[in-house]
């Protein structure tokens, strides 16, 4: 799959996302690996501007390396000539995967959760401008 993440931003900018596991570690680049967040450039998942609009995408996994299961996507700003410490977090989100591709949680009657499989993007919420 593709552009599973998505974040809307004043065009022009330079913004990239990071993976996060449930204990916290994030995933280098290419998903083969995490560790205790150090250096940024480790990290970056780049994100284009689909045409002038201000709508970035980003792949989850496009190195087919996550595993299954349900982690942290945080967007950020880059300032500076390369990813780093300090820059603006603008978006954070969560997202379900299957291993290939995002599922979908949708609760029936507040009880009953199920997973579907789709290729829509992942939920992220604004933390500030």
């Amino acid at each position: 799959m593709s552009n599973e993440i998505h974040a809307d931003y004043k065009t022009g900018e330079t913004l990239y996302a990071t993976r996060f596991q449930p204990d916290g570690n994030v995933f280098i680049a290419d998903g083969s690996a995490d560790q205790v967040w150090s250096d940024p450039t480790l990290y970056d998942v780049t994100m284009t501007e689909n045409g002038d609009g201000g709508h970035y995408e980003g792949d989850f996994d496009a190195s087919a390396n996550i595993a299954a299961g349900t982690y942290q996507v945080t967007v950020f700003l880059q300032v500076g000539a390369s990813p780093a410490n300090g820059d603006p977090q603008l978006y954070k989100g969560e997202i379900y995967w299957d291993g290939d591709s995002e599922l979908t949680i949708f609760t029936l009657d507040g009880s009953i959760d199920i997973l579907i499989a789709n290729s829509s993007k992942v939920n992220v919420y604004g933390v500030g401008e």
